[in-house]
């Protein structure tokens, strides 16, 4: 009898050794604006950056316990549809619109004045994103002009941007841009790697460098095409698996060919099982967790993720969300945030 308990609270003991599954938790946050959010940059678990219309950006130094909005002055007729914060104190906004509403404005006193280092002079120029590689290395990308690509880098921090000859990119495909949805159309890699997602044009494809835009190659996506369809959003787990969303966002009661997946750094993308929300995807937040992969898209129709590579999808919310981005410290939970319409912005976190 006394082997048998033995072997019995042994047995319990395994089990209460295996590990809980992973739970995923949204919570509501107070941005203190109602206007429509449609950027996240992330310096570290507790200070968040956010931006969005009518000229306006917040910040939270404690997690989002607490934020506090702003509206850039002489500037609420601007919509900051991306911005890259590298600390508290220095921040860049890029605002979306054609001709001279596409801006980038830095400030390096954490708000208190702001200067235009990047004006849009072209009519129809039209900035969709901003993203750095480093503290003085990045890229900006806007529809293309005149059949021409047009990609904007900066070398000294955002403070002056300079168009990449357009003999280097790849012909324009009919009236290819992107998307100033979620201030993710592109992504960084080490070593000078990039990648940029592409639409509304003959086909939606992936533009990469492995040298900082010195050169650039095409590469073909299976995502659906279309006036208003493509890619709106690009990201990275690592320099090899990457993931790409978007679909026609004309369409939103309709499935359509939005979601693939990449494990050998964008040569080839396959098509994944579309997510369990109808229509467009306007941004996507990537994060290992537990040694799984989990992506998480969000648009009109709400927030999934899928810990498979599109496998299987839950949902965490069926509100309108335009923005995603997680926080990729090592250790403790994850933790990440979502902003949308109406100055929604929402904590996610895995534990």
């Amino acid at each position: 009898m006394r082997a048998f308990l033995f072997f019995a609270a042994c047995i319990i003991g395994l089990w209460s050794c295996e590990e809980k599954p992973v739970e995923v938790m949204a919570t509501p946050q107070n941005s203190q604006t109602k206007s429509l959010l449609q950027a996240i940059s992330i310096i570290d678990a507790q200070n968040v950056w956010v931006s969005g219309h009518k000229g306006t950006y917040a910040h939270t130094t404690d997690g989002g316990k607490t934020w506090e909005a702003s509206v850039m002055p002489n500037a609420d007729t601007l919509q900051f549809r991306d911005l890259h914060a590298f600390n508290n104190q220095e921040i860049l906004l890029m605002s979306a619109g054609s001709g001279k509403l596409s801006q980038i404005r830095k400030t390096t006193d954490g708000g208190q004045n702001w200067q235009i280092t990047y004006l849009m002079e072209d009519s129809i120029g039209f900035l969709n994103t901003i993203e750095f590689w480093d503290e003085q290395q990045g890229l900006a990308y806007g529809d293309a002009i005149n059949g021409e690509l047009f990609v904007l880098k900066t070398t000294d921090g955002g403070d002056s941007w300079n168009r990449i000859d357009p003999a280097k990119l790849p012909p324009a495909l009919g009236s290819e841009g992107g998307f100033a949805a979620s201030g993710t159309c592109i992504a960084t890699g080490p070593n000078g790697k990039a990648w940029i997602g592409t639409g509304a044009g003959e086909r939606p494809r992936v533009l990469y460098t492995s040298d900082y835009g010195d050169t650039w190659q095409s590469i073909s996506t299976p995502i659906v095409s279309g006036e208003a369809a493509g890619i709106a959003s690009i990201n990275f787990w690592d320099e090899t698996t990457g993931f790409i969303a978007g679909g026609d966002l004309s369409m939103p009661d309709v499935y359509t060919r939005n979601v693939a997946f990449t494990v050998n750094g964008g040569t080839v993308w396959s098509l994944a099982t579309h997510p369990i929300m109808k229509g467009g995807i306007y941004g996507t937040g990537l994060i290992t967790y537990r040694d799984a992969e989990y992506a998480f898209v969000c648009g009109p129709k709400g927030i999934n993720y899928t810990p498979d590579f599109g496998v299987q999808w839950d949902s965490l919310s069926s509100e309108n969300y335009w923005a995603l981005d997680f926080y990729d410290g090592e250790g403790g939970d994850a933790v990440g945030w979502a902003t949308g319409t109406d100055g929604k912005i929402l904590q996610i976190l895995l534990k």
